[in-house]
């Protein structure tokens, strides 16, 4: 009771929920958000090397990140699978369509982020990368593999997804010599 003797209003904290159509819309305005602010950053649709390849192996520098897929791929997925466990962790009540906007949201931030100059350079020079920013294709892809590994993260129990989070950032790091924990000792060295 208030002070006033009225009943205070009950408050039921409801999960947070969302439509599995409202979810792909959601996404899919994020995504073209995305995509328009790449676009008027100047990245390219696909490669400027004028071939569009699913996977790009070869640590190429022309074709660095423009190709859909490439190493850097798995990072995302792992990356999918920490915003899994953080968000769920931090809000349990969260429904898959509500974490996978969050995902999407994430991944967007992400390629806005990293295709902003500074954040080139910085790849670029600092961490001694031939990095020159990513393709239209290549950050729709990273998106994907983000989602990918979310769903993967949501299907997976949770010791099964540190294990493969721990497999692939394994293989990146043995197969091109980075990945998360190389690229933050990297930057931290150059920093300080």
């Amino acid at each position: 009771m208030s002070e006033t003797g009225c009943a205070l209003p009950q408050t039921n904290a409801r999960p947070t929920r969302l439509s599995p159509l409202s979810a792909l819309v959601a996404s899919l305005a994020l995504v073209t958000g995305m995509i328009i602010w790449l676009r008027l950053l100047g990245r390219p649709w696909t490669c400027p090397c004028g071939v569009v390849e699913f996977w790009q192996g070869d640590l190429n520098a022309s074709e660095n990140s423009q190709q859909f897929s490439d190493w850097y791929s798995a990072l995302h997925v792992i990356f999918g699978m920490a915003i899994y466990g953080f968000v769920s962790w931090m809000k349990p009540g969260w429904s898959l369509a509500v974490l996978m906007v969050t995902a999407v949201a994430s991944s967007v931030a992400w390629e806005a982020m990293e295709n902003m100059p500074a954040l080139i350079s910085l790849f670029s020079n600092e961490m001694g990368q031939n990095y020159s920013g990513d393709s239209v294709l290549n950050a729709a892809g990273d998106t994907i593999f983000v989602v990918a590994g979310l769903t993967l993260a949501h299907w997976l129990p949770a010791w099964a997804a540190v294990a493969v989070a721990v497999g692939l950032e394994a293989t990146v790091s043995l197969a091109i010599g980075d990945g998360f924990l190389i690229g933050v000792l990297t930057l931290l060295g150059s920093l300080f």
